[in-house]
C-alpha cells in the first residue's frame, strides 16, 4: 500500500470549499491533510475559519490543524464577498455553533513556509480560494515554490466570460497581485478552471436528495450547506443543478485521472485597473508556465465525490 500524499488545504470556506475539505479528509488512503490555511474570500476571515473547523468536524475522520491567514488581498483594503451566494453564515443558514476547539496561533503563511520548508518536496498545496496567502508565503521565503511537490490551484478561467466579472474568475479576479506572483513563481502548478463546474458535472436535485437520505452525516451536511447557492443559481441562471467547483478541484488531487485535455501553457493574469483587470490570458505558443485543466469527466468525478460522501 503506498504512502499517501501530504497536503495542504488553502480555503475561503463557503459553502463549496466544505465540499472539498470533506473529499480530502475522507481519502486518507490517498493524501493526509497537513494542514488547513484559511484565507478571506467568500466571507470574512473569521466565518471562514469556522466553516473550515465545521468542515473538519463533519468529515467525522481526523482535525487537522486549522490556520488564520490573510484577512484582505495584497493590496486593496476591500475583500469581494459573495453572502449572496453561500448565505449570511457561509453555509445556507445552517446557523452552527462554533466549533469547539481552538485555531492555531501561527499565522497561515508561517505555517506553509515551515511545512513546505521542512520537507522539501513531500508537500502539496490544493487552493480553492483567493491566492493570497500562497503569495504571502512566496513573498516571505523565494524558494517555497523550488520546495513544492505540487500546486493544484482552482482559479481562471478558459472560456471567454469569468464568474466575477466578464474578464476575471473569482479566485483570481478578487486579488490578481496574488495570483500573479504565484503564477510567475515557478511551482509545478495545474490550474483547474471555473468552466469545469458547467454543464454534465453540474449536481442535480435527485443527487442532492440522495444525498440527503444516505444516512451519512457529511453526505447531509454537504447537501444542505448549499441551500442558498442553489437559491442564488435559480435566482441568476434560472438553473436548477449547480456547480460546486471546489469539489471538481479536491476530486481532481485525488483522483487526477478525472481530468480530460490538460495542456501546458504560458499564462498571465491583467493587473490593470480597467474592465479586464483579473483576466487569466491563456497562449498556447509560449513558453509554458502552468497546465490548464479545462475539462472533467463527469461521470468519473461524480463517481468519485458521491462514494466519498456517503453513496456507495
Amino acid at each position: 500500500m503506498s504512502t499517501p500524499r501530504r497536503l495542504i488545504v488553502d480555503t475561503d470556506t463557503g459553502s463549496d470549499d466544505v465540499w472539498a475539505v470533506v473529499e480530502a479528509l475522507r481519502a486518507p488512503e490517498l493524501v493526509h491533510v497537513e494542514a488547513v490555511t484559511v484565507v478571506c474570500g467568500n466571507l470574512p476571515l473569521d466565518l471562514c475559519v469556522k466553516n473550515a473547523m465545521l468542515a473538519s468536524d463533519a468529515a467525522g475522520t481526523y482535525a487537522p490543524p486549522v490556520y488564520r491567514g490573510m484577512e484582505r488581498p495584497l493590496l486593496t483594503k476591500e475583500a469581494a464577498y459573495a453572502f449572496d451566494v453561500h448565505g449570511a453564515d457561509g453555509l445556507g443558514g445552517l446557523d452552527l455553533p462554533w466549533p469547539d476547539r481552538p485555531t492555531e496561533t501561527k499565522r497561515a503563511c508561517d505555517a506553509i513556509i515551515d511545512l513546505v520548508m521542512a520537507n522539501p518536496g513531500e508537500i502539496e498545496i490544493a487552493t480553492i480560494g483567493p491566492l493570497t496567502n500562497l503569495a504571502m508565503a512566496m513573498l516571505l521565503e523565494p524558494a517555497l515554490a523550488a520546495n513544492l511537490r505540487k500546486l493544484w490551484i482552482l482559479g481562471g478561467a478558459a472560456g471567454e466570460r469569468g464568474n466575477l466579472t466578464d474578464a476575471a474568475e473569482y479566485n483570481v479576479g478578487v486579488d490578481p497581485e496574488a495570483a500573479a506572483i504565484v503564477l510567475g513563481s515557478g511551482a509545478d502548478a495545474v490550474w483547474v478552471t471555473w468552466d469545469t463546474s458547467r454543464g454534465e458535472t453540474e449536481i442535480t436535485p435527485a443527487e442532492l436528495a440522495a444525498l440527503r437520505e444516505s444516512g451519512d452525516p457529511a453526505g447531509r451536511f454537504c447537501a444542505d450547506c448549499i441551500r442558498s447557492m442553489l437559491a442564488w443559481q435559480k435566482r441568476t441562471y434560472g438553473r436548477e443543478t449547480i456547480g460546486v467547483i471546489d469539489s471538481m478541484l479536491m476530486t481532481a488531487v485525488l483522483y487526477p485521472e478525472v481530468m480530460e485535455g490538460v495542456f501546458p501553457a504560458r499564462c498571465s493574469i491583467d493587473l490593470s485597473p480597467g474592465p479586464e483587470r483579473g483576466r487569466f490570458r491563456i497562449d498556447r505558443s509560449g513558453a509554458p508556465n502552468a497546465s490548464i485543466c479545462p475539462h472533467i469527466n463527469a461521470a468519473a468525478y461524480k463517481a468519485h465525490l458521491f462514494s466519498l460522501l456517503g453513496l456507495r
